[in-house]
């Protein structure tokens, strides 16, 4: 309560601060009017001004002209290289695409395509550390994307997805699975139960994957598949029948990517990587899963370096280039200029990853900066700087400088949940390759902590991920902020400490004996001060002592 008071009191006063400022300086200006000889300067000033020539206003006309005439054209030659076309193809003026170019982008939730199993993995931690992994709201996004997935208008009046229906936005992970088996006793081959038993009961991703393939069972009989991802006619048409086709096609591509996952997770490398493909090319349910990230990560711990780079080109355009290069008339070399952010934290470090690859054992930065960096060198670390620019909170977990929790099963793209989630399951890649966390640190507190002082951060950047990271990471984790809010105490502080030293400084220079003086009597003060509290401190010691000695010496009488 008194914390809280002092902090609204210090933003109130910070807030006025410009207030005191003001008054200062009269202050400063009344006590020094006569050494500044401020009235004789103004006398001469008004002098000065009334014997002016009119020779001085015309030249004084020019030069401003002049100067004038030299800011237009730097002006025009900047827009003429730089500038975004005004109209647009219909002819239409563009100032609203500028301006949505330049708002703050809003807070949106992203499902984790690398979320772990509740029951194999979130509930380890759980049992063993005695904290909530996920948060109430994580759960809740998650019950309302299998609600959406799972669930549609057919399977009103079927009691066992009416159960599911409920058990989706049951709190507690017993009610779940109770209501689930109760589904499952009514219906054996009830997919969505299957599911929730694979997700949240089973210890092991071995039983887990056992659940999955008796869910992804029921659900090729419901679809009427004699074979996975080959579809057999129906003559039924209407749209309950394809809302109940569609429902078991997300869930059938939902259970083939969690399959997938546990074959990656027990080094199944090249059976995962297959599955993953087969479910891209499939359909459009991957894009909402983010499938090619679980794929890209796959590669990467085979090591399909290649792969990778194909994958990078495909979904973010990034792996060759990070800029879009274009030649102006009059201009020899190529203009390169790129105002796209990445997609993803997993994307642009990604990418920055393979660029760091071919440098980064044989970087060293004494060497590298005092005979200049390469073209390599230069391009491994701008992709780095551009990563860091999307995700700033991803170097803090990757060069373990903060402590590593579960990945939630959603995130805020450039937040701190994001970052815990590209790190949780890509640090192990950037420690495979010998000098790419060197190299990632000597960025990170080199060019990207320049540039960044000196123009500020390049993307938008949300003020309210922090709040939204809040909601989505376990309270017990401290949430990375970026950038660092300055403390107004501090701030505080030093504005007064610089306001002290100019007046002391003023009063050095025009009253110098009565200055020392004064600094000599406050130093005496500060001796008679620290005088008293030592024989203070003495005398008190030496009256407990005795009063201790004569103490003991009743007790031994």
């Amino acid at each position: 309560m008194v914390l809280s008071r002092v902090k609204s009191w210090l933003t109130w006063s910070w807030t006025y601060l410009w207030a005191l400022w003001f008054l200062l300086v009269i202050v400063l200006v009344y006590i020094l009017r006569g050494p500044l000889k401020i009235t004789e300067s103004i006398e001469n000033a008004s002098s000065y001004f009334n014997n002016l020539t009119p020779k001085f206003y015309v030249a004084l006309t020019g030069t401003s002209s002049l100067v004038s005439g030299i800011i237009l054209i730097f002006e025009w030659w900047y827009f003429k290289n730089n500038a975004v076309d005004s109209v647009s193809e219909d002819g239409s003026d563009n100032e609203d695409a500028l301006e949505s170019q330049k708002a703050i982008p809003e807070c949106k939730v992203w499902r984790n395509p690398m979320a772990l199993f509740r029951g194999a993995e979130y509930n380890r931690v759980k049992t063993v550390m005695n904290l909530d992994p996920l948060t109430y709201y994580d759960m809740n996004l998650s019950a309302q994307d299998h609600q959406s997935f799972f669930t549609c208008d057919e399977d009103v009046g079927r009691p066992d997805y009416d159960i599911m229906q409920v058990a989706w936005r049951e709190r507690d992970s017993v009610s779940r699975i109770n209501a689930a088996r109760e589904a499952l006793h009514i219906n054996p081959t009830c997919a969505p139960a299957l599911i929730l038993l694979a997700e949240e009961q089973c210890e092991t991703i071995t039983e887990a994957e056992v659940m999955l393939r008796r869910a992804l069972k029921a659900v090729d009989i419901s679809l009427g598949q004699s074979q996975p991802g080959q579809i057999v006619p129906h003559e039924r048409t209407g749209d309950m029948y394809r809302q109940g086709r569609r429902r078991d096609f997300h869930m059938q591509i939902y259970i083939r990517r969690r399959l997938a996952m546990c074959a990656r997770k027990q080094g199944r490398l090249r059976e995962a990587i297959k599955t993953f493909k087969d479910i891209i090319r499939d359909g459009s349910m991957s894009n909402i899963l983010g499938v090619q990230e679980n794929l890209i990560e796959a590669c990467l711990e085979m090591q399909a370096y290649a792969d990778v780079q194909a994958l990078l080109v495909r979904y973010d355009g990034f792996g060759e280039q990070h800029a879009l290069c274009r030649f102006h008339p009059g201009i020899a070399m190529p203009v390169c200029s790129d105002l796209r952010e990445p997609r993803s934290a997993v994307l642009s470090y990604t990418s920055a990853l393979l660029k760091a690859r071919a440098v980064a054992d044989k970087f060293v930065a004494d060497i590298s900066t005092r005979r200049g960096l390469s073209s390599a060198e230069a391009t491994a670390i701008e992709a780095i700087t551009r990563a860091i620019e999307f995700n700033p909170h991803v170097p803090l977990y990757l060069l373990e400088l903060r402590p590593m929790i579960l990945p939630p099963e959603h995130y805020l793209k450039r937040g701190d949940s994001e970052a815990i989630a590209y790190a949780f399951f890509h640090i192990q890649h950037w420690k495979r390759i010998d000098g790419a966390l060197q190299l990632l640190q000597y960025t990170w507190k080199g060019d990207f902590a320049s540039r960044f002082s000196m123009s500020g951060y390049c993307y938008p950047y949300s003020p309210q991920l922090e709040a939204a990271d809040r909601e989505l990471l376990p309270a017990w984790h401290e949430v990375s902020v970026f950038p660092k809010k300055e403390s107004p105490v501090w701030s505080l502080l030093q504005t007064l400490s610089c306001l002290a030293v100019c007046t002391i400084a003023l009063l050095v220079h025009h009253y110098p004996t009565s200055t020392f003086e004064a600094v000599h009597f406050v130093s005496c003060l500060s001796r008679l001060r620290k005088e008293y509290w030592r024989r203070y401190l003495s005398i008190s010691f030496y009256g407990q002592r005795n009063r201790l000695g004569s103490s003991v010496g009743l007790l031994l009488d």
